[in-house]
């Protein structure tokens, strides 16, 4: 009984280990892709689960966000 809620214990605990969400950063999802804000989520936002706050993206970020717009417009301009 012991050993099965030892592995049970270690099954949870790896699950939420390699559970893909972050607490302490801020992600949107542009284009199907994550990407995670400089500055931390602040009380309020843990508190009530708020999603449409300003995020404060890298400049690395921002050209990966910018090439996939590009290519968005491109093949919608192809396409027409």
């Amino acid at each position: 009984m012991t050993k099965k809620l030892i592995f049970i214990f270690y099954f949870l605990i790896s699950l939420s280990i390699l559970n893909e969400k972050t607490y302490g950063k801020k992600r949107i999802k542009i284009y199907g892709q994550y990407f995670e804000c400089k500055a931390p989520k602040n009380s309020f936002e843990r508190t009530r689960g708020v999603r449409s706050r300003i995020c404060i993206l890298d400049r690395a970020d921002k050209q990966i966000i910018d090439k996939m717009m590009i290519k968005k417009k491109n093949y919608l301009k192809e396409r027409d």
